[in-house]
């Protein structure tokens, strides 16, 4: 089993934090500092990332497993975003008595169901993307914030997005790629948070409907102002709704 870099905070019930793609453990600071006076807090780096081992797989259930690992037998309230709400999609299917709830922010569903044209046309963008982190990152982050991001935080995503490893880059492209969960959310019963930045476009407001609408038990809303990262560019909208989600439920 691939071992994990964790970063932990706080005390109180569990929630576990999954980044996306472009991305690390280190890009849940922001929610940390909010959620950590009330919480228990642990984010994973994934397969390939800042300081974990890289990746022994590239499907969606090697991510999965190995973020299971790091819950420990223990539910937990799970949030993710992007590539991080699609693990925990797989999570709350394969693992359903390790998730409380599931926050699943800026979505994406996979693209197994694309054509296959464009889904190689996207892995070569992505390759281009995992080979030159180190230069491309603002450029990227640009595309990833809303249009009303400042510099500051353009650059705290290009910042997180640099901890991301060729391999392990490439790894959850692969994932992403040969995943559909489209066909199995009905059969997720956890209570849901579906939450989309109002101006993201790396993966879209029509995703987080459709996954919103497909959910058994689902509830959906937008953060103002954001793009794919709401959690680092309105962290304190972020912080109050899911809080509040998950406060319900723990009542």
């Amino acid at each position: 089993m691939t071992r994990l870099h964790t970063v932990c905070a706080g005390e109180g019930p569990l929630i576990l934090f999954v980044h996306g793609i472009g991305s690390s453990a280190t890009a849940w600071e922001k929610q940390f500092d909010r959620f950590a006076g009330q919480f228990s807090c642990i984010a994973p780096d994934l397969p390939g990332y800042g300081d974990s081992d890289d990746p022994d797989g590239d499907d969606l259930l090697s991510f999965v497993n190995a973020v299971a690992a790091v819950l420990d037998n223990r539910a937990a309230h799970v949030v993710g975003v992007s590539f991080g709400a699609l693990v925990s999609l797989g999570l709350a299917k394969t693992h359903p008595h390790l998730v409380r709830s599931l926050t699943l922010a800026d979505a994406t569903l996979g693209r197994a169901n694309v054509p296959q044209s464009e889904r190689l046309d996207w892995l070569r963008q992505r390759k281009r993307l995992s080979e030159g982190l180190g230069t491309l990152s603002v450029e990227r982050a640009k595309q990833i914030a809303g249009p009303q991001a400042s510099d500051k935080i353009v650059q705290e995503i290009a910042a997180h997005m640099r901890r991301a490893r060729p391999q392990g880059y490439m790894a959850v492209a692969a994932a992403v790629a040969t995943t559909d969960a489209r066909p199995w959310l009905g059969c997720i019963q956890q209570p849901a948070l579906v939450v989309c930045g109002e101006h993201d476009t790396v993966t879209g407001i029509d995703v987080s409907q459709h996954l919103s609408m497909s959910l058994p038990h689902a509830r959906s809303l937008s953060i103002a102002g954001a793009g794919h990262a709401p959690h680092i560019e309105e962290p304190d909208r972020f912080y109050r709704q899911v809080s509040a989600f998950i406060q319900e439920i723990q009542q």
